[in-house]
C-alpha cells in the first residue's frame, strides 16, 4: 500500500513558512537602528537646545547692552 502524497489540502503542516523567525529578526534590526539613532541624536539635540537658548538670550538682552 502506497502512502498518500502530502498536500496543503490534506495536511496543513506540509507548507511551512520559510520566514518563521524573520519578524523577530526585523524587530531586533529596527530596534538596533532606532537605538543607534537615539544615541547620536540625544547629545546633538542637547547641544542644539543650548545654542538656541543662548541665541534667544542674546536677542532679548541686546537692547540693554
Amino acid at each position: 500500500m502506497q502512502q498518500a502524497k502530502r498536500t496543503e489540502a490534506t495536511d496543513p503542516t506540509a507548507h511551512v513558512s520559510s520566514r518563521r523567525a524573520a519578524s523577530s529578526l526585523d524587530f531586533v534590526l529596527v530596534l538596533a537602528v532606532i537605538f543607534a539613532m537615539a544615541a547620536l541624536l540625544i547629545p546633538m539635540s542637547r547641544h542644539a537646545i543650548t545654542v538656541v537658548y543662548e541665541i534667544i538670550c542674546s536677542l532679548v538682552a541686546w537692547p540693554f547692552v
